[in-house]
């Protein structure tokens, strides 16, 4: 039985992937900042599927709390397998529109999307450590991150980053934790959608046509991704960046 925190987890991938792993009998840890009538929502989902689930709020950009919440998720888990971090923000500028990718927009979106699961990385390396020295630690970064293309320039050089950081803890913790990155591709059912000022419904079900697989992505693609990277059958694994995309960016 795994013992698993997801960050970021009260809606979309998060919730997915949550659930995903409850529905293998998993243990979970539900990490939310302020959703938390979303996270209870997932709780519930966690808790249909047989399994169970604690909400563990936080905030992961903070240093100190990214630590805090991390330990908090292994006391109630009574330990800590598998730590997925989900969370992510962006910002939608335009690449032409320089002047608008301002440094707080830098800060923010860096903060968040790499120093953030960095902190949670760590506490979640020293907990495993601990235990026995088996874990797996998954990073979920974007096919903005391999391409330049994007919701906005920091947000594509953020997720970069990320999947950097993954291929860099994979050498460090190597060979007792595996790291590895899952890169989704234009993912529906998202508060992405839901943010985007750009966000046309009829144009992504176009886009669709031009994707091998002839369809856009679901939270739950992502989510069988991570419960299969964080599977004994993945256990050869490691430092790999998996873009789920349904093959739109074969080259």
């Amino acid at each position: 039985m795994q013992k698993v925190l997801v960050t970021g987890a009260s809606v979309g991938i998060g919730r997915a992937t949550v659930v995903a792993f409850a529905k293998r009998g998993a243990h979970v840890a539900i990490n939310y900042k302020s959703s938390e009538d979303a996270a209870k929502e997932t709780l519930r989902l966690v808790e249909s599927a047989g399994s169970r689930g604690f909400l563990v709020r936080g905030d992961v950009s903070v240093e100190e709390d990214a630590a805090r919440l991390v330990n908090e998720s292994a006391s109630l888990l009574g330990g800590l397998d598998v730590l997925v971090n989900n969370t992510g923000v962006t910002k939608f500028i335009p690449f032409a529109d320089l002047d608008a990718a301002t440094a707080d927009v830098w800060d923010n979106l860096y903060r968040i999307n790499v120093e953030g699961a960095f902190f949670c990385a760590r506490a979640a390396a020293k907990i495993m450590q601990k235990q026995d020295g088996q874990g797996v630690i998954l990073f979920l970064s974007s096919v903005s991150g391999m391409l330049p293309r994007g919701s906005s320039i920091p947000y594509s050089v953020s997720k970069a980053a990320v999947i950097h950081v993954a291929k860099i803890l994979a050498q460090t913790l190597a060979p007792k934790i595996r790291v590895n990155c899952i890169s989704p591709g234009v993912i529906q059912n998202t508060r992405w959608n839901a943010g985007n000022p750009n966000f046309n419904p009829e144009t992504y079900q176009a886009g669709a046509d031009a994707i091998p697989l002839s369809r856009l992505g679901e939270p739950e693609d992502i989510a069988e991704a991570a419960v299969y990277l964080a599977s004994d059958a993945a256990s050869y694994i490691t430092g790999i960046n998996l873009p789920v995309e349904g093959g739109a960016n074969i080259s």
